[in-house]
């Protein structure tokens, strides 16, 4: 079997992913958003004014100049909290986007070459009724179903691995692969205790807001959520606001922050789904590692069926390198077995937080169409 001697896997000349990056980033700007994902939750400016030590109004000009640039920032939702787990189906068919509904739907892509991938978020004790009734809608089953109770949010470090002088993305596979085996073994993670509170719309929308903007003032979601969810009766501002105090914030719904690269590259990167199998420990070592390099996105692990799930956004050019480092993992023996499955990225799909998911029944959700869902594709 070949180790990186025989095979390297740093692949020469410029990462062209990155050079998109050329008129967006500088120095301290780099060092503003690793600042800002280094919280477990969306802290308030002045919080980060604190850690940064520099001036409030310094830090709203950065947060002005990130929008100005086109520099997106995303929440990243503890769906555990919520009691509710992912749940990712592989077909053999291509399912048109227009036939798949869109009910809970999170993610949609057709496989290349052939087949179709649906990321879906259900509410936990729900999945095999939510399936079957899925199946019955569709007229066919998935061949392959991962249920992943646990989430590794990435959080790309591009101090790490921006190289402001060159202009590109580090690689450093084989430093990815070095960490990997040294990271630190950690207590595998418990799954989160359903919460005691039930969260209604008011809740889910102001997740789904914050998700997509986690620095939107509650006072602007509760005229959108006027607009949007109550046009009839509307919602008092203290009210929304005693909600995301009680039912998001203090419960730590939004575990912070993170910059989206996906909508500032040049060039259309492949888009990979890994599946592997391992350790449960390692796995989770793997995605702590792998969730702060910009390729990688989001981990899903599922302990018991030791099983991991997870994205990457890899430049054409450096695709094989991303299988060499999986071969590399399994002959160092800390997986047992991987595979990719190729992703039709011009084709993909992602959604917004769903907002009907406790008001509505499994099958009237299903049913239901994309208006009465609220249903809101992001990309």
């Amino acid at each position: 079997m070949c180790g990186f001697l025989d095979s390297p896997i740093t692949q020469p000349g410029v990462e062209t992913q990155s050079m998109a990056l050329n008129k967006y980033l500088n120095p301290s700007l780099i060092d503003f958003i690793d600042h800002l994902q280094s919280f477990e939750y969306v802290p308030e400016i002045s919080d980060v004014a604190d850690l940064i030590d520099l001036h409030t109004s310094t830090v709203w000009k950065l947060m002005k100049t990130l929008k100005q640039r086109g520099l997106a920032l995303q929440g990243l939702v503890d769906v555990t909290r919520m009691g509710m787990v992912e749940v990712i189906l592989i077909f053999d068919r291509l399912l048109k986007l227009q036939e798949v509904p869109k009910c809970m739907l999170r993610e949609y892509s057709p496989i290349l070459p052939w087949g179709s991938y649906l990321r879906y978020l259900v509410p936990r004790g729900f999945v095999e009724s939510f399936l079957n009734s899925l199946y019955v809608k569709l007229g066919v089953e998935a061949r392959e179903v991962y249920i992943l109770p646990i989430t590794i949010h990435s959080k790309p470090s591009l101090r790490e691995y921006y190289d402001v002088n060159s202009r590109r993305f580090l690689p450093e596979w084989e430093q990815l692969v070095t960490r990997i085996k040294t990271y630190t073994r950690e207590l595998l993670p418990r799954e989160a205790p359903p919460e005691k509170v039930r969260y209604d719309e008011i809740d889910l929308y102001l997740v789904r807001e914050l998700e997509i903007n986690p620095f939107n003032s509650v006072k602007y979601i509760t005229r959108k959520l006027n607009e949007e969810l109550y046009p009839s009766k509307a919602v008092n501002y203290i009210l929304v606001l005693r909600h995301y105090n009680n039912h998001v914030k203090n419960r730590g719904v939004i575990k912070g922050v993170r910059l989206k690269l996906e909508d500032v590259t040049l060039d259309t990167p492949i888009k990979t789904l890994s599946v592997v199998v391992g350790n449960p420990i390692d796995l989770l070592k793997i995605s702590r590692v792998l969730t702060t390099h910009p390729y990688f996105l989001d981990a899903y692990i599922n302990i018991p069926d030791s099983v991991l799930v997870t994205q990457a956004l890899v430049p054409p050019g450096t695709i094989f390198s991303l299988s060499l480092l999986l071969e590399e993992l399994k002959s160092g023996g800390l997986i047992k077995t991987w595979r990719n499955i190729y992703l039709d990225r011009a084709r993909s799909a992602k959604y917004a937080f769903p907002v009907k998911i406790h008001s509505l029944t499994i099958d009237e959700m299903l049913n239901a169409s994309d208006e009465k869902l609220l249903v809101r594709k992001i990309t």
